[in-house]
């Protein structure tokens, strides 16, 4: 691909899988498995996943070597030459501990509703909960919620149908990327970045101030930072097999 070494980042529900109504089908095809594997194999190229899901979680699912993994929405980092875990973020275990338990009691009647403990961020997920019970998922997860938010004790987000529940610490997917930009030495413009949840927003804006490439992946939504956009995880595992081979296929969001 010429022009220096680049660093290619991406998330992993979503982008390499489909969204499934529980974390644990989200499995990593055969097919896209190896178009990473063989973009990580290529001469020039760094890969790396950047997920919300634990790092023990994300490297069992690719489970592939030579590849960066950074799990908790990059709290917690390992790859090549690489471990880190956010000082901020271990100070918060325990609290996390916590309000998983607080939430599992506040939400035991809520059908479908399921809260994933990754130890160093809380997942609560609504997928499978009943459009009648929605309501009372959400003000149920508020009431646990609120008061932490508002001594700022966690960071509350959301993204498709998840609330997400972080340590108080100035980290995210768009840190992530400024900080292996910068471990890796990677030029304006040599940075590719997929996601397609509104945690990945951040990266986005971040691969944008590098002049890089920030891609979408999936149908588009209004107000992304994402100037390229790919259908879905095909097309994403395409890209791969593309730039391993030194060819491109991209698309213009809309």
């Amino acid at each position: 691909m010429g022009g220096g070494a680049w660093l290619v980042l991406m998330d992993y529900d979503g982008t390499l899988t489909p969204i499934r109504p529980t974390p644990a089908e989200a499995r990593l095809g055969a097919g896209m498995r190896e178009a990473v594997s063989a973009l990580s194999r290529a001469r020039g190229i760094t890969v790396g996943i950047v997920s919300g899901r634990s790092l023990e979680a994300v490297r069992r699912l690719v489970g592939l070597r030579g590849v960066v993994y950074a799990g908790n929405h990059g709290l917690e980092l390992q790859g090549p030459g690489l471990r880190f875990v956010h000082p901020g973020a271990r100070r918060s275990i325990p609290l996390l501990r916590r309000i998983a338990r607080q939430l599992s009691r506040a939400l035991a009647g809520i059908p479908g509703a399921l809260v994933e403990s990754k130890r160093l961020s809380l997942s609560i997920h609504w997928r499978r909960v009943p459009a009648a019970h929605a309501a009372a998922f959400h003000r149920r997860v508020g009431a646990v919620l609120a008061p932490w938010a508002a001594r700022r004790a966690v960071r509350v987000t959301r993204g498709k149908r998840v609330v997400e529940v972080r340590p108080p610490v100035s980290w995210d997917k768009g840190a992530v990327v400024d900080w292996l930009a910068k471990r890796h030495r990677c030029r304006d413009g040599r940075l590719l970045y997929l996601g397609d949840d509104r945690t990945d927003e951040d990266a986005f804006r971040a691969v944008n101030r590098r002049s890089g490439i920030a891609v979408f992946v999936g149908r588009p939504r209004r107000g992304t930072a994402a100037g390229w956009w790919l259908r879905g995880t095909q097309e994403a595992g395409e890209l791969f097999r593309r730039m391993a081979e030194g060819r491109w296929a991209n698309r213009r969001a809309r």
